[in-house]
């Protein structure tokens, strides 16, 4: 099956490619494809966006690595491998999913150009395109807002052995889909510069088979301004210019980028909180977004797009198509319910499930471990084996999923679709509570805890079947078995 290429560009390239393994973990099924092979694109190498996406994927490996036999539906049932492992091994790149800008660590951008070496003409011409601010710019932590930086540094990505790698290994029928913002430095920058020189493979030399990445399906999420920045003195980013950036950006893509792009999907937010001003050096740790899950979601609808309507020819896609997210009622909070009705069809039921998984991993999986039925046989799960390395990767990723939560719901816009800390199963999915006539005829609450209706549910879904190891079968029975909760205990979530 064809493989899908994803390039994550800048902060928000990493914070997406992080929704997007949350909800490939949690059983969001992805189509025509069963490998996606993420490429991080980020001169800022040291920002916690992207050490934090790069730990969860770091976990998603581990998990699936520990399986005997690999899931195809449910829980971590999709492949995400660094492009190292998915060409089965190669000296010239490094086994990470992220790429390495050579020449930005500790380098201005006029040491980078050799701005003191270049003679009268050069330096005058330079010196007309970049201010003494972008010259004096330090890229180790990113563009900071100065596309025109960005567009010089990237462009050398072609000439890179992880280009070369990927080309050599593209296939006529793989898809590339490329994350990016619009309003920063170096998704703006990059998003471009990457496209231009997928297209136009076949000026770059050395590539076998340039036709594949001239006439490529390819995808594209365009992230328009969804957070501000709180004012501070000397920033080298001023949130007031966003939305001037963004129309220029537009304006340009319109003409360079949107007939070059098979599908390519707008999404923002007026909606903003301002984050702590940080331009990289502190850190970059920015909250998740819901316009991020949501990014994540363009990939997922793009790989369900059939091959017929993504036909290229010449390096010009014949239907090119451009969407935009909306959900279904309006309001600062949004829960499952608001969501329209194709993407509650896409995440409602993955969610939940995993949502009711980290509440069990939480409060009870250790009581139960070698105690309940589901757990004693075929194989046993034990307390040894919640003291394995394979389990330690489910905590560290439950962790950070829960975390993710968090962060959306105290964001701006919220979306807080789950109470994680319920100690009723049934208040878990918020909104889809589940009601009883009351022996009036009124309504009550059902009561569903979570050692009598979900262990009841495991110890029928466990039932004579017999696993190949303790990780498979702990990876298996709880996707099958939550998935069974919610449709006989919670069957209002699968009303889209």
């Amino acid at each position: 099956m064809a493989k899908l290429f994803v390039f994550a560009i800048g902060g928000t390239g990493s914070r997406v490619l992080k929704a997007l393994t949350f909800l490939l973990a949690s059983g969001v099924k992805m189509n025509n494809t069963d490998e996606i092979i993420p490429i991080v694109l980020d001169p800022h190498a040291t920002n916690d966006d992207l050490l934090r996406t790069k730990d969860l994927l770091r976990e998603y490996g581990n998990i699936r690595a520990g399986l005997q036999t690999k899931p195809t539906s449910g829980f971590f049932s999709t492949e995400i491998k660094t492009l190292n492992r998915a060409i089965g091994g190669n000296a010239t790149i490094a086994d990470t999913y992220v790429f390495e800008l050579q020449g930005v660590q500790q380098e201005k951008f006029r040491d980078y150009i050799n701005y003191e070496g270049l003679d009268a003409p050069s330096k005058a011409f330079a010196s007309l395109l970049f201010s003494e601010e972008n010259l004096e710019t330090k890229m180790d932590i990113g563009f900071v807002g100065n596309p025109n930086i960005g567009s010089t540094v990237l462009n050398q990505f072609r000439y890179s052995d992880v280009f070369q790698a990927f080309a050599e290994n593209f296939g006529a029928n793989d898809r590339i889909f490329i994350v990016s913002s619009i309003f920063g430095g170096t998704g703006a920058a990059g998003f471009p510069i990457l496209l231009k020189n997928i297209r136009g493979a076949q000026a770059i030399g050395q590539i076998p088979n340039p036709a594949f990445l001239t006439n490529a399906k390819i995808g594209a999420v365009t992230v328009m301004p969804y957070f501000s920045l709180t004012t501070s003195d000397n920033k080298l980013i001023d949130p007031a210019s966003f939305i001037a950036k963004t129309k220029a950006a537009l304006n340009y893509y319109q003409k360079g980028v949107n007939p070059a792009v098979n599908a390519l999907y707008y999404i923002g937010d007026d909606q903003t909180k301002a984050y702590t001003y940080d331009p990289g050096a502190g850190g970059q740790k920015n909250e998740a977004h819901f316009v991020e899950m949501a990014s994540a979601l363009a990939i997922v609808d793009f790989m369900n797009m059939d091959d017929s309507s993504l036909a290229v020819a010449n390096g010009r896609p014949t239907s090119p198509v451009y969407k935009e997210f909306g959900i279904e009622q309006d309001g600062l909070s949004i829960q499952l319910g608001n969501l329209a009705g194709a993407t509650k069809q896409l995440i409602s039921l993955p969610l939940s499930k995993m949502a009711l998984f980290s509440t069990y991993l939480s409060q009870r999986l250790r009581q139960a471990a070698g105690t309940v039925q589901w757990s004693k046989a075929n194989p046993q799960i034990s307390t040894s084996f919640l003291n394995s390395s394979f389990f330690n990767s489910v905590k560290n990723f439950d962790t950070g999923f829960r975390q993710w939560l968090s962060e959306m719901r105290e964001n701006k816009r919220s979306f807080e679709p789950f109470l994680l800390d319920a100690t009723n199963l049934g208040h878990t999915v918020r909104g889809f509570e589940p009601k009883k006539k009351g022996i009036f005829g009124g309504e009550s609450d059902v009561k569903l805890d979570i050692v009598d209706d979900l262990d009841q549910t495991l110890n029928k879904t466990a039932e004579g079947k017999a696993y190949g190891s303790e990780a498979d079968k702990f990876v298996q029975l709880f996707s099958e078995g939550t998935e069974q909760f919610v449709r006989e205990r919670l069957p209002k979530v699968m009303d889209y």
